[in-house]
């Protein structure tokens, strides 16, 4: 992707790509883009759009890639909000979320719910009209895999436990991708113990709580060393799938 001027909005679609979502996702706005891209511009956007406490919580990071990334993630989700609001982006009014979520760093916005996540160089956002949440999980090396499984449900590590070597990382990916993306839409994050919801290790997720509906997301080209998932409320789906 090639960059183009910078407005008073920010770039229109020049840095990120939508990203197609799946039927049962409802009124739900994907996006992805590559940190890599989304950092240069960000900071010559970060002086006017970020504010203090956002300036605090980026300068707290102690890796540079981290710094970059929250960078990114930030300056990319005050550009496409304020798209959506109609406003500028120094202007959306970004603040904690409401209830534990907020108090555990949860941006929020009234009246328009949206998750955000990188990994690998990756970087997602989803918008929308309910509650939602999304996570991508660059695909680990072996090593990796066998720590990220270890407490994961007990049924997950079984089956993954059975998952040939060679498949076993993207696997995993998977299943945190799945169980990531569950847990930011209840708002709960990595709070709540990751054995506890079995979001399935299979090829199709399972639906562990009444309420939501767990979407994998295919990322598309230069996609492949990462996965994705997507959660959203199901009364709201169900409600659109219906018409």
């Amino acid at each position: 992707m090639t960059e183009s001027p910078v407005s008073s909005r920010g770039p229109r679609h020049a840095l990120w790509t939508p990203l197609p979502a799946p039927r049962r996702a409802g009124d739900v706005l994907l996006v992805r883009a590559r940190v890599t891209e989304l950092v240069p511009w960000a900071r010559t956007v970060e002086a006017a759009w970020l504010d203090p406490a956002e300036r605090a919580r980026r300068d707290g990071f102690r890796r540079e890639q981290d710094r970059d990334a929250f960078l990114a993630r930030r300056c990319l989700l005050r550009a496409v909000l304020a798209e959506q609001l109609g406003t500028e982006p120094a202007a959306v009014p970004l603040g904690p979320a409401p209830g534990a979520a907020g108090r555990r760093g949860r941006p929020g916005v009234p009246g328009l719910h949206f998750s955000l996540s990188s990994s690998g160089g990756h970087v997602l956002l989803a918008t929308g009209p309910r509650e939602l949440g999304i996570d991508v999980e660059a695909v680990p090396d072996l090593a990796g895999a066998e720590q990220m499984s270890r407490i994961l449900h007990p049924a997950e590590r079984r089956r993954l436990a059975r998952t040939r070597r060679g498949r076993r990382p993207a696997a995993v990916a998977r299943v945190w991708a799945r169980k990531e993306s569950l847990l930011k839409a209840m708002g709960a994050g990595l709070s709540r113990d990751p054995a506890v919801d079995r979001v399935g290790a299979g090829r199709f997720p399972r639906r562990p709580l009444p309420g939501w509906r767990i979407l994998d997301l295919p990322l598309g080209p230069g996609g492949a060393d990462a996965r994705a998932a997507l959660t959203v409320s199901e009364s709201w789906t169900d409600r659109r799938v219906r018409r």
